[in-house]
């Protein structure tokens, strides 16, 4: 009996001590495990510092992403690490730019990278980025943009938005802004050309449209309205010939203020324009076929014997803000052309672009053009559009 129980008190013995040495193992492990992990962590963080402070953003955002994931510490430490390191490395930017030790350029790229990572609050960057004066004039920039945006000045908010630095900290909020307003504005122009289609101001909204390509860029929407108009605008042509002929034959009658309504002129815009050279003036008128309005008369100058203007049925082409002849050893600004090189201008000016060379008017004095003041070149130039009819006679 005795036999007995000391032996089943030995093999008590022996599984306990099994199972002590089992658990010291497991515990030896676990501990090399953390190790190994902790130290792999360690390293993880230190690369990604390392990229990080050497502009390697794309690597160090792509660490994160796809290294250590199963690694414990990762989960439970990285956004403290990572937070800490920020705030030191914002600490150490903002000593830097006082001190004149980074560019700003530099300051702000890492500012940006660090914004994108949202662990650091907005308004803490921005309260360093705003001392720069790159960033002053960009957020200058953005606040007057959405401020117009909000008003629904769509094209103005444009040019503002346009000039926010792609290191500002709001650049990505201002792209935003920046693809409504466009939008916004796409929208406006399309109404205002349905409005032109509907009173056959075809070449005006042509024009419309043009003036502003730079802005539509190559929406498709856009290139579809201007497929549409074209279509449309050929088959007004077709079915007014008998307009055109008309307008033809105005060109054998006197045209006044008090008989344009009565000789069935048109114009492919809402504004017509006519050069009477007998008494040397120029006529503008806006509206449509018998029912033009006469908003400016224009005393002008028109081509001498020899180098007369011609006569006959033109239409405005295209238009600049200045030329110079080396031919006549003279320029003029606000031009906008009729055919060929005769055109709309200024008087004539000095290379210089300021001295006037002749203040004629009311008398054939230029080598073809037509000449007007300043004042009235730069409103035809500014307000008339392409296509409009210019009759000359």
């Amino acid at each position: 009996m005795n036999i007995n129980k000391v032996y089943n008190n030995r093999t008590k013995n022996r599984k306990l001590s099994r199972r002590i040495l089992c658990v010291i193992i497991l515990f030896i492990l676990i501990c090399s495990s953390s190790v190994y992990e902790y130290y792999n962590y360690n390293n993880f963080i230190n690369t990604f510092k390392t990229n990080f402070n050497e502009y390697k953003f794309s690597e160090a955002n792509n660490l994160l992403l796809t290294k250590q994931n199963f690694n414990p510490f990762k989960l439970f430490m990285m956004d403290k690490n990572i937070s800490q390191y920020f705030t030191t490395k914002i600490n150490t930017l903002s000593e830097d730019l006082q001190n004149k030790n980074i560019s700003s350029e530099n300051a702000l790229i890492q500012l940006s990278e660090i914004y994108r990572y949202n662990i650091i609050s907005y308004d803490k960057l921005h309260n360093i980025s705003t001392t720069i004066d790159l960033i002053q004039e960009s957020t200058k920039n953005y606040t007057t943009g959405v401020d117009y945006f909000d008003n629904g000045q769509y094209l103005q908010a444009i040019s503002y938005l346009e000039k926010v630095s792609t290191l500002d900290l709001v650049y990505p909020k201002s792209l935003i802004y920046l693809k409504d307003s466009k939008n916004k504005f796409k929208e406006e122009i399309l109404t205002y050309c349905d409005k032109l289609i509907r009173n056959d101001y075809y070449n005006e909204a042509l024009s419309k449209i043009s003036e502003n390509k730079d802005i539509l860029g190559n929406d498709i929407n856009i290139k579809q309205k201007v497929t549409d108009i074209k279509a449309k605008q050929q088959e007004y042509l077709d079915a007014n010939s008998a307009i055109a002929e008309a307008s033809s034959r105005a060109l054998t009658t006197n045209i006044s203020p008090t008989n344009i309504n009565t000789l069935n002129i048109e114009s492919t815009t809402s504004y017509l324009i006519h050069v009477n050279l007998a008494n040397q003036k120029t006529y503008i008128y806006k509206g449509k076929p018998d029912n033009w309005n006469l908003v400016r008369t224009c005393p002008c100058s028109t081509g001498i014997s020899g180098e007369d203007t011609p006569s006959g049925s033109f239409s405005i082409k295209e238009k600049g803000d200045w030329f110079f002849s080396d031919k006549y050893e003279q320029g003029g600004k606000y031009w906008s052309q009729i055919t060929g090189d005769i055109l709309f201008h200024s008087v004539p000016f000095a290379k210089d672009k300021t001295t006037v060379l002749d203040y004629t008017m009311n008398k054939p004095s230029s080598h073809g053009c037509i000449r007007l003041s300043i004042d009235d070149a730069k409103w035809l130039y500014t307000n008339i559009p392409k296509g409009s009819k210019v009759i000359i006679k």
